[in-house]
């Protein structure tokens, strides 16, 4: 933001601050929906395993285990690949 001198204080926004601000901010806007579709899909597979071997709840309960370990291995790639730069 930019202070122009005799403006009062206050801050005029930049054109191209509102673009700059979605690209930086692009990685981490799709981080939730990455969270819920890997627990989804972990959890799908495991209910459909289960029911075709008959293992209720085992697959299940592993399917949900390794979505969320996805999903938050995800999170971190995100996190980390941020503090690169």
């Amino acid at each position: 933001m930019v202070v122009s001198p005799g403006s009062g204080g206050n801050k005029q926004p930049r054109p191209g601050d509102w673009s700059r601000v979605l690209r930086e901010a692009a990685p981490y806007l799709g981080l939730g929906t990455t969270l819920a579709g890997s627990l989804l899909l972990g959890v799908g597979a495991g209910y459909w395993l289960d029911r075709r071997l008959g293992t209720s709840p085992w697959l299940l309960l592993a399917g949900a285990l390794l979505g969320i370990f996805s999903g938050l291995f995800q999170l971190y790639k995100t996190m980390a690949g941020g503090k690169k730069q």
